[in-house]
């Protein structure tokens, strides 16, 4: 018996010529661009610095032309004195407020001595409650976004509510309050055009010798005015580079450096040919899956997976879940706000959800159960 002999593998040569050192060139330089993309600072949705449709730029502005003593916070949170005083936190993240929250020891007594702290942010679970309401305040109409409310106690005093709970309410705390909300957006930019956003976030806020908006949230720091001098000493030399960019600079620096070594450097002895990697075809391991339950006559399995993955599907198009959050909606609620979004009614989803049990399902009934979630989807704006 014979043996094919293999063919050997052919020798690869890096090219030294002017075009491969473009190459390399302008990889570097995506390389680059792409660092400095992710490595830029971004204004953070909630600053007052921002004028984007979430930045508290304006309403800033309206307070300064009201005259309210309104100053933005940039300092360590342990650097807070004094009495009636307001701190205004801003975050679009309950765990990023909760994570950064301000921790000194003397906090507790700080609040309560006369101080107030509002914090807004989502919280509050989902609830039957329409997604944009228009909610009635004695600033006039407030609009709102979400359908979080929150069932507060005895102790505790709503300023905005409807029939599903509170959006924003509060607490005493010594001398002091804490003031909460399940919508961060109340006075952001985009309701600009909303006098009762702004007037309402205005009258919550009480009579206070300073108004803190908090900056230091959103990575905003004081910087220090120092003479060259001081600029020479070693500290302060340390200190200034370690308020620069000077990881991602780095970080670039040693990506630069490992293209340039990899662009000059030469294979150590022939290249060998990699084994021809065998095909993982998912399609087939679909295909498979599908055959072996269809075998087993497991059609309830199939059409209860299917309603879960239809239930989290229309729970994120319409803004009652996220892809990070595990909690869905009830199918009520769920159908109620599908309702209102796409004009149809309600029981059409509820029906889908929650098939009778007394009908057999059958290879027909679960395709043209899949055709109606299909089209259900599709609908969705």
């Amino acid at each position: 018996m014979t043996q094919t002999a293999q063919s050997s593998p052919t020798r690869i040569t890096p090219s030294k010529g002017p075009g491969k050192r473009w190459l390399w060139a302008i990889l570097a330089a995506a390389a680059l661009l792409i660092l400095l993309f992710f490595s830029a600072p971004n204004q953070q949705d909630g600053s007052t610095y921002s004028r984007s449709n979430k930045g508290y730029r304006g309403w800033y502005d309206f307070m300064v032309e009201q005259g309210y003593s309104i100053n933005r916070w940039q300092k360590p949170y342990s650097e807070l004195q004094g009495q009636n005083q307001t701190l205004i936190r801003i975050t679009p993240s309950l765990e990023e407020a909760r994570e950064k929250a301000p921790s000194w020891d003397n906090f507790d007594s700080w609040v309560s001595q006369g101080n107030t702290v509002i914090l807004l942010t989502w919280d509050g679970p989902v609830t039957a409650a329409s997604f944009n309401s228009d909610l009635v305040s004695e600033a006039g109409p407030v609009r709102i976004e979400t359908a979080r409310r929150q069932k507060i106690g005895s102790k505790q005093q709503s300023h905005l509510k409807d029939d599903y709970g509170s959006v924003v309410w509060s607490q005493s705390f010594g001398k002091g309050q804490m003031i909460f909300a399940t919508y961060p957006w109340i006075g952001a930019n985009i309701y600009g055009d909303q006098p009762g956003n702004y007037l309402f976030l205005q009258q919550l806020v009480p009579e206070s010798k300073t108004i803190w908006m908090d900056e230091w949230l959103h990575g905003y720091r004081d910087q220090q005015n120092q003479s060259a001098e001081d600029a020479r000493n070693p500290e302060n030399l340390w200190l200034f580079f370690a308020q620069t960019p000077v990881a991602a600079m780095a970080t670039q620096g040693v990506l630069m450096t490992l293209l340039w070594i990899w662009g000059h450097n030469h294979r150590f002895g022939l290249p060998l040919r990699l084994p021809q990697a065998s095909k993982d075809n998912s399609q087939q391991y679909i295909q498979s899956l599908a055959g072996t339950l269809n075998h087993a006559n497991q059609r309830e399995l199939v059409l209860t997976q299917l309603s879960q993955y239809l239930r989290q599907s229309l729970a994120q198009q319409l803004g009652l879940t996220s892809q990070m959050d595990s909690q869905l909606p009830t199918d009520t609620a769920l159908a109620a706000q599908w309702s209102m979004i796409s004009g149809r009614n309600d029981q059409e989803l509820l029906e889908l959800l929650q098939p009778s049990g007394q009908q057999s399902i059958t290879d027909q009934t679960l395709l043209a159960w899949v055709n109606k979630a299909d089209a259900i989807l599709q609908d969705l704006p």
